[in-house]
């Protein structure tokens, strides 16, 4: 039980790092045209797809938490800046929503990968 509380409080702590170098500093930039934006969602998704990806490999069965824990940050700062800047909340929500769902899918695959590893041994 230690372990996997453990494994949740270093996806979290590990999620602050995307959560405020990525998905805050681009909420928080002014980015000029709808390409930028675009790319820096899609940073955001590869981002938290692969570390998602990587907390879904360690196999504990809690995958779902870590995506959850992962994404925890990202969502807070989000909605804190959502609530200073109230203009820019549907931006704001698709930041939000891509590290989510990032981090869910990564975990998922993750988890699915570490199955097959489990499976072949």
């Amino acid at each position: 039980m230690l372990k996997r509380s453990f494994w949740l409080v270093i996806s979290f702590i590990t999620g602050l790092l995307p959560g405020f170098f990525l998905v805050f500093n681009f909420v928080f930039s002014d980015v000029i045209s709808f390409k930028e934006r675009l790319f820096s969602i899609l940073i955001v998704i590869v981002a938290y797809l692969v570390l998602g990806t990587a907390f879904g490999l360690t196999g504990h069965g809690m995958e779902w938490k870590y995506g959850i824990c992962l994404s925890t940050a990202a969502v807070a700062l989000v909605l804190i800046y959502s609530l200073k800047e109230p203009g820019t909340a549907l931006i704001n929500l698709v930041y939000a929503a891509a590290a989510v769902g990032a981090s869910l899918a990564g975990t998922g695959l993750g988890s699915g990968l570490s199955n097959i590893r489990k499976n072949k041994t």
